[in-house]
């Protein structure tokens, strides 16, 4: 019969290999999971690499949108308020058109409330979050209208008729502003220009002036509530692509458990295997030990 004269070597790969799969099996309990390192499972860590990106892309969709969101509401809610103030005007305007009760004193008293109202609306339309103008289009770092210094009541654009646009998802982007030039200073309704035009019209006690005024006024809320469409579809769709976006890293957290779980069952059978096999090894070793060369010349 043969003897190996170099099982104590062949022994000690043993005892190493079954301690070391011992030790992979109770990281994996411990962790819950199979893939520690890179070497566990390479194609399985490369497609954990690709996940984690495709989750940080959402994370960023998501605070994109939330961002996004708060910037259009802000937006709706000045455009509120400057319907609220159009409507107002108006009722002045009404007013003033009653000219049985109504007597210059009384026209240059609403003809002033006006420019009080003329004044908050340039400060709406010169409305900011976070440092960003909402109604200059692209031009978000300088206040959009200006008052003109040379013609009463005339109110300058200065921003631009582009869109912001802010990316939401794959291939995916929403426009984030509507320019004031399409809102407070449309040609098919002019809320600088109505005003004005009532105001000029109770100052010079117009009848047929201050009927025209209202009519600019009913233009004017007309344009801003179309505006408002634009602002309130917006959010609906954000808020619509932020349940996508949701149930998307619901998605991607569920394929990576899929990619890199512990099965609990498994790495608990390869404990005891582990265990049987470093104790057997030993054993083995022992017997091996006390057993002379003579026995295998036998």
């Amino acid at each position: 019969m043969r003897v190996n004269p170099n099982y104590t070597a062949n022994m000690v790969s043993l005892l190493n290999q079954s301690q070391q799969d011992e030790t992979n099996a109770l990281t994996e309990l411990s962790t819950g999971r199979r893939v520690n390192n890179p070497s566990d499972d390479p194609a399985a860590e490369a497609a954990m690499v690709a996940e984690n990106s495709r989750s940080a892309s959402v994370d960023q969709y998501t605070a994109s949108s939330d961002s996004l969101t708060e910037v259009l509401n802000t937006a709706d809610s000045t455009l509120s308020s400057v319907v609220t103030l159009l409507q107002r005007a108006s009722t002045l305007g009404v007013e003033a058109a009653n000219s049985a009760t109504m007597n210059q004193t009384d026209l240059n008293s609403i003809a002033n409330e006006l420019s009080g109202i003329q004044s908050q609306m340039l400060s709406l339309a010169n409305t900011s979050y976070a440092g960003q103008y909402l109604f200059g289009g692209t031009v978000t770092d300088t206040a959009p209208y200006v008052a003109d210094a040379t013609v009463a009541g005339q109110v300058d654009y200065a921003g631009n008729d582009q869109q912001n646009k802010v990316q939401i998802g794959t291939g995916l982007s929403v426009g984030a502003n509507l320019p004031g030039s399409s809102i407070f200073s449309n040609s098919s309704g002019n809320v600088f220009d109505a005003l004005q035009s009532m105001i000029t019209a109770c100052q010079s006690g117009s009848n047929s002036g201050i009927t025209g005024a209202i009519t600019k006024l009913s233009a004017a809320s007309d344009t801003v509530n179309t505006a408002r469409v634009f602002y309130g579809n917006t959010v609906n769709e954000l808020t619509s692509n932020e349940s996508y976006l949701s149930q998307e890293k619901v998605n991607i957290a569920s394929y990576e458990n899929t990619l890199v779980s512990c099965d609990t069952a498994t790495a608990t059978t390869a404990v005891t295997q582990a265990e049987y096999q470093r104790n057997a090894t030993v054993a083995a070793a022992a017997k091996m030990n006390q057993v002379s060369l003579l026995d295998y010349l036998k």
